[in-house]
């Protein structure tokens, strides 16, 4: 990776974070791209040449959370559901609820966005991605 590209993802992790602790304190309906400039000290113009609306960076925020979380799990097989004894599909051992307790603990602050804002995160087609993934990842 070159020293433009760094800077280039550089800057769009901090609008995550932005985003992210933007949500904590409103609801998305009202978080405005100057908000997350300000909160991510970038200019307009520098938004605008990664994303075109608070959406889509809200979009790129799930995805990476969903990304992320899949990486716990990446060594971990689930065992096959439709031919496992229906009495050893117990998940809550050490192989599956460790990586996704620590998950937790590491992103406190989306979890805290997704408190204070249930309805964004709720039955649109992009979250239930992300919990579609989660539940693969898991189960």
């Amino acid at each position: 990776m070159n020293k433009n590209e760094s800077k280039y993802f550089n800057t769009a992790k901090k609008m995550n974070d932005a985003l992210v602790a933007l949500l904590e304190q409103k609801d998305f309906e009202f978080i405005t791209v100057k908000d997350v400039c300000d909160r991510a000290k970038v200019n307009r113009s520098t938004f605008y040449l990664h994303y075109q609306s608070t959406a889509d960076l809200l979009e790129e925020v799930v995805s990476n959370l969903n990304k992320s979380f899949c990486a716990y799990f990446g060594g971990v097989s689930a065992p096959d559901a439709k031919t496992a004894d229906k009495s050893q599909l117990v998940f809550i051992d050490d192989e599956y609820l460790l990586p996704y307790l620590t998950f937790i603990a590491e992103n406190k602050k989306v979890y805290k966005a997704i408190k204070h804002n249930p309805k964004l995160f709720s039955a649109d087609m992009l979250t239930k991605q992300f919990y579609d993934n989660y539940f693969q990842a898991v189960l």
